[in-house]
């Protein structure tokens, strides 16, 4: 969790989103009565405009949020899939291999087939499948189980489900030649030998017939469900990229370059991510995955090592086969070279964490390496951008200066699924597919990036039709305006953020030492209503961890506001009452009247004690206005001088625990440990620690998610701070394209799948 006011932030690593980014530097100056007039004028194009309308599936238990609705309600209309007589589909209900076999025959329009003998055994002809399963076997769909059997009865796993799907694809003779999985899922080491390349295939952009569920699990052994079959089956007939071949999007501000190695702009790191794969990337959830490493370095699968000392070794293992967008081929080299860029004094290195933490690298073969780190930390995995030895090497060689300037800054070469064709500096930037991608064609062949700092420009050409995707780029109330008016032609994504507001609270001060006060303070404000009346989202912080972390519970849920029950909280506590009920006396006499800092000129934060101090005075509480000197505030903070203040924060979507850490209680600042702890609050719990403990020596998600299950449990009963708002920045997106995956804000850039985007057809 990272104390901030408004602003201020390190450069991410490749793929993780930077918090300079524009989320964090939100204009508060629209032009909101001209753009609504904007809206109105351009709305007389759009009456004239054809209508989309969704259709309706016709089952009462796919709602149209559904993951796979779309492919459910086309093959149903195509009398290819069929519900139950009770009007439902049943979605998650299991698949058996003859009923499989039934609807890709269905699917594929292929006539029965009787023969007097039958293929398999245990595929009688007086059975109800036969003419199906016949006709998939003399298609070469289906080839049975070995002994001449096909085992009808028994549900189809993921996996044989993708073996099944690439023959109908016609590449089951390229899935031969495939050894090794590039499948970019953390289980990949539990797919069967047999289904390898199947697998390798069924997830490429052009071909997702299999997805990966929020632990970027493929689970190829689980039987596959009717949501499953209904959307493989689908791509498998009208595969991604059959439809329209092109995308435009908009971006506030172009790149400063092409070179994120020297430039801290968030517009640089997310033009790059169209071009440039990572080691090891993440979703939005906050999960690692390997992507261009053949996995994620942890315990469990022995290639992590905690040494006593502290110190950690870690493996890293590259894919074979990648090359870079000019055909040379990926090594480790590569990987090892870009770490001396990162290191080198003579190069305006941007940032050179966590690459600082190395102590030595170990080159094992072409494709592996082993490093020995200072110390630990989630993201580490994630490792560092790798830069082309073979373009760079010879410069570095003779000059590394000369990589400040050189031409690889606007003309660079990465291992990514687009490269770039035409860049009009400061206006438009032009990608195209690049084929030879290790992770199989991207779906879309041509994505055009217009960049457009004018928010009236903007939505001008959001609603002529110009832009189909804009990422955090409208504010929530006009992105609320543009849904109630375009919403028949763009889906409005209302993303949560990591940044937010916190008011904390020294525990030892006579004002919050008791629990029940600080309960009181949950009941007695608003907070969803601060947030929604602040027009920067719809709800309030409901957990100490991101609410878009796979751990997250919305443990402060239970405190809606009721100024009756914070009353009553106060009351038990000793907060007395004067004759006339208008103000109160803490229990040593002290008058209930506190200020409450925050930065001068944060005028979000003025906004915020205001709607503050009529819900407050219910209480008998009074509280005025404290602009203060930011550092100042935070000087005070970890000396344990204050009572209370107000600022801004960013939680860690994927570092969980250094979202919780401040509520240890070795981190109260102290003079043994330099006063540099986190916990201001001064808060201090033997199970909280316990839990904390667990949660920083766990090596299974299980054993994670129970003590992250505890962490937020505990904290919603003592209440070590106050958390307001929870921030909201919406993406607009043309409806027909599939794939967009950005539900939350500040962990990854919307394009960070964007190969496997596509429109549906």
């Amino acid at each position: 969790m990272t104390t901030r006011e408004e602003g201020g932030a390190c450069q991410p690593l490749l793929h993780l989103k930077s918090s300079s980014a524009t989320t964090l530097l939100r204009k508060e100056t629209y032009m909101r009565r001209f753009l609504s007039i904007v809206v109105a004028v351009v709305m007389l194009i759009a009456v004239c405009s054809p209508v989309l309308t969704a259709n309706a599936a016709g089952f009462k238990d796919v709602a149209a949020s559904y993951w796979a609705f779309d492919e459910i309600t086309a093959l149903a209309s195509k009398k290819v899939l069929a519900g139950y007589a009770d009007g439902t589909f049943k979605p998650e209900g299991k698949v058996t291999r003859e009923e499989f076999a039934k609807m890709i025959v269905v699917a594929k329009g292929l006539a029965l087939v009787k023969p007097a003998s039958p293929t398999f055994t245990d595929v009688a002809a007086s059975r109800w499948s036969y003419g199906y399963v016949e006709a998939a076997a003399k298609a070469g769909y289906i080839q049975g189980i070995g002994g001449g059997k096909f085992a009808p009865a028994a549900q189809i796993k993921r996996q044989d489900m993708a073996v099944l799907l690439v023959r109908v694809l016609g590449m089951a003779a390229e899935a031969n030649t495939i050894k090794e999985p590039v499948a970019f899922a953390n289980d990949e080491p539990s797919i069967g030998t047999y289904a390898i390349g199947a697998v390798t295939i069924a997830v490429r952009p052009r071909v997702q017939v299999l997805t990966w569920d929020k632990s970027r699990n493929l689970n190829p052994t689980l039987s596959a469900t009717r949501g499953d079959c209904a959307f493989a089956i689908y791509n498998t007939i009208t595969p991604p990229g059959s439809g329209k071949k092109t995308i435009t999007l908009a971006e506030e501000n172009a790149p400063e370059n092409l070179f994120p190695l020297i430039s801290d702009s968030a517009y640089t790191l997310k033009a790059v991510t169209f071009l440039a794969s990572g080691l090891v990337s993440v979703t939005p959830y906050g999960v690692l995955y390997p992507e261009m490493a053949k996995y994620v370095p942890t315990l469990a699968n022995k290639h992590l090592i905690r040494n006593a000392d502290g110190t950690v070794i870690s493996d890293v293992e590259i894919r074979k086969g990648m090359t870079w967008s000019d055909g040379q081929p990926v090594t480790i080299d590569d990987y090892i070279f870009s770490h001396k860029l990162y290191m080198s004094d003579a190069i305006q290195v941007v940032s050179r964490s966590p690459m600082d933490l190395v102590t030595n690298i170990q080159k094992i073969d072409t494709y592996t390496c082993r490093i020995t780190w200072k110390s630990w930390d989630p993201y580490i995995p994630v490792g560092w951008t790798i830069y082309p030895q073979h373009i760079l090497g010879p410069l570095f060689t003779k000059d590394p200066k000369s990589i400040n300037t050189s031409d690889f800054n606007n003309n660079p070469v990465y291992c990514g699924p687009y490269t770039v064709k035409t860049n009009v500096q400061g206006q438009y930037m032009t990608l195209v597919a690049n084929k030879n991608w290790f992770g199989g064609q991207p779906a879309l062949d041509t994505i055009t990036e217009r960049f457009i700092s004018n928010t009236n420009t903007l939505l001008i050409n959001m609603l002529t039709g110009t832009i189909d995707v804009s990422s955090e780029s409208l504010p929530l109330d006009l992105a609320q305006q543009f849904e109630a008016k375009m919403g028949n032609k763009f889906d409005v994504y209302y993303n949560k953020g990591t940044t937010s507001g916190i008011m904390e609270w020294n525990l030892t001060s006579n004002w919050f030492k008791d629990v029940r006060v600080r309960q009181a303070f949950y009941y007695g404000i608003d907070r969803k209503l601060i947030t929604q009346k602040a027009m920067v989202g719809t709800d309030a912080v409901l957990s100490p961890l991101s609410s878009g972390s796979i751990y997250f519970k919305p443990v402060l849920s239970v405190y809606a506001y009721d100024p009756d029950k914070a009353n009553a909280l106060l009351d038990a506590a000793g907060w007395k009452w004067n004759a006339a009920k208008t103000e109160r006396t803490l229990p040593d006499g002290t008058a209930a009247d506190l200020k409450i800092p925050y930065s001068e000129g944060a005028t979000f934060r003025e906004r915020e004690v205001t709607l503050m101090q009529p819900m407050l005075a219910k209480l008998g509480i009074t509280i005025e206005q404290g602009p203060a000197d930011f550092n100042g505030i935070l000087d005070a903070a970890t000396a344990g001088t204050f009572i209370i203040n107000l600022h801004g924060i960013s939680f860690d979507n994927y570092d969980a625990f250094g979202s919780v850490l401040a509520f240890r209680s070795d981190q109260i600042p102290t003079a043994a440990n330099g006063m540099n702890g986190q916990n201001n609050y001064r808060y201090s719990s033997p199970e909280m620690d316990k839990w904390l403990n667990a949660a920083q020596n766990a090596t299974t998600v299980a054993a994670l998610t129970e003590a992250y299950s505890h962490i937020q449990d505990i904290f919603a009963t003592d209440l070590p701070c106050f958390y307001l708002e929870q921030r909201v920045y919406p993406d607009e997106v043309r409806k027909g394209i599939k794939g967009y995956d950005h539900f939350f804000s500040a962990t990854v850039y919307n394009v960070w799948n964007v190969q496997y985007w596509y429109w549906f057809k």
